[in-house]
Parts: structure tokens; sequence; C-alpha cells
């Protein structure tokens, strides 16, 4: 028994030995990377060689809350790693990514970050912040004990490749995917949205690009925007892997529309102004990228430029009457150059009144408005099968119940929709 305490005892202390040295070594790894062969570059494929360091662009901690975290985005596959985000030092930023480079055997890793500055910025508390996908439960060990060894906290967003989940699954099980995979299940994406028995491409914005879109915005200067066709507009009918988005490809869209595919000068491709973080993140039936922006359709963009206009500068008329005032025509002529040069989508201009006179009357009135309106746009060269005109009368009221004058002014206006 006291045998059996003493082995015991010296396994205890021969553990603790190990721990000390690994940490050290750890230590000594993060602390010497600056003496190290690794390179900092700024959005450049790096390989090990070695290249001077480039300066990082400053960004002052006083832009920072106090005692905010420094975030950095680490996007991971086994082929290459895309670090992104903000470092306190450019020995960490190195450190970064030399971590990076001895995880990626034959890969490609690219950084992109902004350097943060100011009282304070080298003992700020660095928040790494892994997504991506993994091989299997092994790799996500490998992955994350690497990057804990720099010192730092990270979060583990890392999902494991080539399952037999479709990918609406994948994207439930993908912590940084939730609000846009509950937009989906809302949308009745998952039960028939999409074809079936076919293979599909998602570009899916994270949580983060999610919160950043006022819907509501949306919604007050394009109020008939469905969330399907913004959904559809991030759908490809068609598997695009990473390799096949090239600079200048042309992708059309399950909405419609076309994405363009660009490369940004440090090497970031990005997909109409959005930056893929993470890519080829596999289902059974299609293929997952992941970006940071939610793209909206340029119908509705236009949509909304629009109706943001004659919210500010309300199209005018004579009192009861189809006649258009002349303070309304430099108005009208803006709105024509933004259609002249926006050839896409047909636009329906719709009148509306308040509920002063008949119904009868308020609906021929907004009709005629409507087309005056029409007529206009023609005349500054829109084209004429583009454009319809519809009047509502006093049917779609903003202001429900009229109780002030200005609640009747808000009434009377003309809107525009955008398909």
């Amino acid at each position: 028994m006291v045998t059996s305490d003493k082995v015991r005892a010296f396994l205890v202390f021969l553990f603790g030995v190990l721990v000390s040295i690994t940490g050290l070594l750890a230590w000594q790894n993060y602390s010497g990377v600056q003496k190290s062969d690794a390179t900092f570059s700024d959005g450049r494929e790096s390989s090990g060689n070695t290249t001077d360091p480039i300066p990082l662009v400053p960004v002052e901690a006083e832009t920072f809350a106090q005692n905010a975290p420094v975030i950095v985005n680490v996007s991971y596959t086994p082929e290459g790693i895309t670090l992104s985000g903000t470092v306190n030092s450019q020995p960490f930023a190195d450190a970064l990514l030399l971590a990076s480079q001895q995880l990626i055997s034959g890969g490609s890793v690219i950084s992109d970050f902004e350097l943060l500055t100011g009282s304070g910025a080298e003992v700020a508390v660095v928040q790494v912040e892994i997504f991506g996908e993994i091989i299997d439960e092994e790799d996500r060990t490998r992955v994350l004990t690497k990057y804990l060894s720099l010192g730092v906290n990270v979060t583990d967003q890392l999902i494991i490749r080539g399952s037999d989940r479709t990918v609406f699954e994948v994207m439930r099980d993908t912590p940084e995917l939730g609000q846009v995979y509950d937009f989906f299940e809302a949308s009745g994406a998952l039960e028939g949205f999409l074809p079936q028995g076919q293979s599909f491409t998602i570009f899916a914005p994270t949580d983060i690009a999610v919160e950043a879109l006022d819907i509501a915005a949306l919604q007050e200067f394009a109020e008939l925007v469905q969330l399907n066709e913004i959904l559809q507009f991030h759908i490809v009918e068609e598997v695009f892997n990473f390799t096949d988005l090239v600079e200048g490809t042309v992708i059309r869209t399950l909405q419609g529309e076309n994405l363009t595919i660009s490369r940004t000068e440090s090497g970031l491709t990005t997909i109409a102004g959005g930056t893929i973080l993470s890519s080829d993140i596999e289902g059974i039936d299609g293929i997952i990228h992941i970006i940071d922006k939610v793209l909206i359709p340029g119908t509705i963009q236009t949509e909304i430029e629009l109706n943001q206009i004659v919210v500010f500068d309300p199209i005018l008329f004579a009192v009861g009457s189809p006649y258009l005032a002349d303070s309304s025509r430099p108005i009208l002529k803006e709105i024509a150059n933004i259609l002249i040069n926006n050839p896409e989508g047909n636009l329906e201009v719709q009148g509306h009144t308040d509920t002063d006179g008949g119904e009868e009357v308020n609906l021929t009135l907004s009709q005629n408005r409507a087309d005056t309106v029409r007529n206009f746009l023609i005349g500054e060269g829109v084209e004429p099968e583009r454009i319809s005109a519809v009047g509502y009368g006093e049917t779609r009221l903003k202001i429900d119940p009229e109780e002030t004058a200005e609640d009747r002014a808000r009434n009377r206006r003309i809107e525009f929709r955008v398909n």
C-alpha cells in the first residue's frame, strides 16, 4: 500500500514537471518569435519564407471601449488559414502567423490585421475566435492547443467536415450562423424553399453581420421587401468550391440577380462586397461559404434609395389635382438618373392619398398622380416598359387613424417598388 502511494506521488510529480516544461516552451515560442524567421504579412500568402514585416494599420486604443478585448479572427480549414482583426503588438502578430504556419502543411496563411496603439494597448485582453472546419476531434485539439499556447483566450466555433448533414443542418450546428439559420427556418426554406434533389451553394452571413443589418430600416423604405428575396440572393443552384471563386466570376443567384467575385489587394476573396471568412464547409446537398456581410439585391438597394429620397423630399402636386409641383421636378430628375444607372429591375410607381374625400375620388386621384410621375420619368429617358403606375387611394395608409394634418400629409405620397 505504501509502495502504491509512493508510485502515485511520483507520477503526480512527474506530470507537474511535464506541464511546467510545456508551459515554458510555449512561452519561449511566443516571447522569442520576434527573433524567428516568421514574418507578418499584410494580407499576402505566407509559406514560412523570410520577408521584412509590413507595417500594420494603426488603430487608436481610445476608440475601443474600456477593457474591451482585442479580437483576432482565425478562419481555419486544413488547407489554409485566414487571420484578421486587431492585434496589440507586432510580435504578437508574428506569433499568430508562426503558429498558423505550423498548423498548415503545404497550405497558405493569409493575414490582414490592424494594430491597436495608445495607452494600455499591449496589456489589452486578447480574444482569438476560431471558426471554420476541422477533420475530426483530434484536429480540433491540435488547433486549439496551438493558439492557447500563445496565452490568449480562445473561442471555439469549429465544425467537423464531411458528415452526413445537409447544409442547413451544418448551418444549424455552426454557432456563428445561428441567426441566418433562424431566418431560413422562418422563411420556410427548410420545407421546400429550395429545389428538391439539387446541390447548391450558400453564402452565409455571420451573426455579427446579421445584427449589423437594420431590418426595420429596410422595411421602412422598402415595405414590400420579402425576407425570402434577400435569402435567395445568398443561394446559388450549383456547387462552387472556393477554388472556383476566381476574380471576375459572375454567379447567378436563386433570386435572379448576379453576384461577382473580387479579390482585394491584401488577397482576400469578396463577393458583392462581403469578405469570405471561411469556405468549403460541406453538407450532403451542397456547400457553405461564411461571409461577413448580408448581401442585399440591387433591386432592393435601388428601392431603398428611391424611397429615402421621397421621404425627405416628397413628390408634391397641386391641391386635389394630378399636376406636378415645379419644386418636385428636380427630385424626379434625380430618380430618373438612378433608374438609368441601375438597369436591373422594373419600377412600380405607387400613388397614395389620405382619407379626405370619397374612396372612389381618392382612388382616381392616386392613379392619375402615379401616371404623372411615370410619364415624367419616361420623358427623362427611362424605358417605358420598365415602369408601371398603380393608384392605391386610401387603402394603404401609413398613419391610421389620421388625427392631425401632419398624419394626412404623410399618407399623401408617391412610393416606389422595384422588382
